[in-house]
């Protein structure tokens, strides 16, 4: 009865877990010119936006173990085609059927931002970054780029802006560089420009470095009456 009072205990080894302290978003602009055959590729010759997009991104993502990432493409309208997900394989697989057009033609980057904002509502993490790559200007968005922006700020949502294909172009395929800058420097993020897939590569690599690796670790030991 004295050794039950006791109450001796097993102490098994203990439990690590990690926890993820950032939720990326990546947003990918799957208008019908990302399909435009004008991109130089690391070995001189011309490929499609879309083709240099697809590697570079999926580079990134495999330099990202730590984080949940989710990707969001849009067109005409932004669609979620992967949740936050420590799932990485799920996210390259996806990436690697990315197709110019499926979303429709045109751009809706301020939509695509107000999803995202709607996406991490759902998060706890304390950190929620977006990344949104585009090749043209709003021309679809019921939510403006700007507010969308504004509203981002508010929910303390990064926002980084990488721009390619042609700034000297008219009409719907050219690049908004002034408002990409806006909403970057508006939600304390950065903007980029890439020229060819050597840029691109860059300037993921840039944003690899300044949003680093942040991982929580919890450890317990389970006791066994």
């Amino acid at each position: 009865m004295v050794l039950a009072l006791a109450r001796p205990q097993f102490v098994e080894p203990p439990i690590e877990k990690i926890e993820p302290q950032r939720d990326l978003m990546l947003a990918i602009d799957l208008s019908q010119s990302m399909d435009t055959k004008d991109f130089p590729s690391s070995d001189g010759k011309v490929e499609a936006r879309v083709d240099a997009v697809r590697k570079v991104v999926a580079d990134f993502v495999a330099k990202r173990p730590g984080d949940r990432i989710g990707l969001i493409a849009f067109g005409d309208a932004p669609y979620p085609l992967v949740p936050f997900t420590m799932d990485h394989k799920t996210v390259l697989a996806v990436i690697a059927d990315t197709l110019p057009g499926i979303a429709g033609p045109r751009t809706s980057l301020g939509d695509a931002i107000g999803l995202t904002i709607k996406m991490f509502e759902k998060t706890t993490v304390p950190e929620r970054v977006l990344i949104v790559l585009t090749d043209g200007n709003d021309t679809a968005s019921k939510m403006p780029p700007a507010k969308a922006a504004d509203i981002a700020k508010q929910k303390s949502v990064v926002i980084h802006t990488v721009g390619i294909g042609d700034p000297a172009a008219a009409g719907e395929d050219k690049l908004d560089t002034a408002t990409l800058q806006k909403i970057a420097t508006e939600t304390g993020g950065q903007y980029f420009f890439g020229g060819d897939q050597t840029q691109l590569a860059a300037i993921y690599d840039t944003l690899d470095k300044i949003t680093p690796h942040d991982q929580k670790n919890l450890s317990w030991r389970p006791r066994i009456e």
